[in-house]
């Protein structure tokens, strides 16, 4: 058998929610993956039929359309916004155009971070992160030139959300040093009064976001990443041609807009409400749509609730063994899993 590349020697494929084996699938109330319990919204299905009329036809490659509707949004030039098979694509395009030496990870964050660094045979550094909180200063203190920071935020599993001070104090040392940050919003949708991080310079940023979570259309692959053009266009250079279908440019284009706005809203209020009435009953915080907590073992719990066809994600692979991490569902659902958490309790 021929070798791989050394960079793949240790190497494991990236673990995720939302594995269900067998035939519970149907009957499994999954809180392992970070979905809006609302969606798919209406109109998504107006555009798959849409969709199915062009599948003889070649997809755009350049996604022209729907990046034209994304510049609009956030008020950006189309050259400065790149689609992608969702955010997993864009991760790994980052990684293949800018990581040289190191990157710096927080402890706690996104297993494709390391995935696709690691398969360039980068240095990884984690930076620690105390009572399980992502702190800027310790960030900026171990930032050196040329390093790329990976920083979730919301970071998943923690839920923490930093604020626009913080992530200005990153930026700012990321400029001196010559740095980039690649600020991954993919739960950003769900952050109550989040600030509007693409107004900042994108000279040593690079923001990316999904449509996935926002509008629970797991099926269909799509996000896109805003940053300079200068950037964006060495992000172009290596992207697979067509990674990105007729179907997912077109229900892009229809979330993005006044329906996708409105849809969120409505939404979002929904989920505030009853993530008040989880933080009341377990005691948990989060800035997010999902919650971590420390059940003692999560391999354990995780197949207790299996028993009773609710899923978790046990965040072991996080470097969390004790943790478990659930999403917020609707209230009924929600109400189940509580109850058998405080039954194993």
């Amino acid at each position: 058998m021929v070798k791989p590349r050394a960079a793949l020697d240790g190497l494991r494929v990236c673990e995720h929610g939302g594995k269900i084996e067998g035939n519970k699938k149907s009957r499994i109330i999954d809180f392992s993956v970070n979905l809006n319990p609302y969606g798919p919204p209406d109109f998504v299905s107006n555009a798959i039929q849409e969709a199915i009329e062009e599948i003889h036809l070649y997809p755009d490659a350049e996604c022209r359309a729907l990046r034209e509707k994304i510049a609009e949004k956030f008020g950006c030039e189309q050259p400065e916004v790149l689609v992608g098979a969702g955010v997993s694509e864009l991760i790994q395009l980052v990684a293949l155009a800018f990581v040289k030496n190191r990157v710096l990870i927080p402890q706690h964050t996104y297993g494709e971070y390391e995935t696709a660094t690691k398969l360039l045979g980068a240095q990884i550094k984690r930076v620690k992160m105390p009572s399980l909180r992502i702190n800027p200063e310790l960030i900026v203190q171990e930032m050196k030139t040329d390093d790329v920071v990976f920083l979730c935020n919301p970071n998943n599993p923690t839920g923490q959300y930093l604020d626009k001070n913080e992530v200005t104090l990153i930026l700012e040392a990321a400029e001196r040093v010559d740095a980039l940050v690649v600020l991954d919003e993919a739960y950003a949708d769900f952050v109550t009064d989040a600030f509007p991080a693409h107004k900042f310079s994108t000279h040593n940023m690079i923001i990316l976001r999904s449509l996935t979570k926002s509008f629970a259309i797991p099926g269909i692959r799509i996000g896109y990443a805003i940053s300079s053009e200068a950037i964006i266009t060495e992000l172009e250079k290596i992207k697979v041609p067509w990674s990105v279908s007729v179907c997912a440019q077109k229900v892009g284009a229809a979330v993005i807009g006044t329906n996708g706005d409105n849809f969120l809203a409505e939404t979002r209020e929904r989920i505030e409400r009853s993530k008040r009435k989880i933080e009341r009953a377990m005691g948990v915080q989060t800035d997010a749509n999902f919650y971590i907590l420390d059940v003692g073992n999560a391999g354990e719990m995780k197949k207790k609730l299996l028993k009773h066809d609710i899923q978790v994600r046990d965040c072991t692979s996080f470097g969390l063994p004790t943790h478990i991490r659930f999403s917020v569902r609707t209230d009924e659902e929600n109400e189940v899993l509580m109850h058998f958490l405080q039954m194993t309790e």
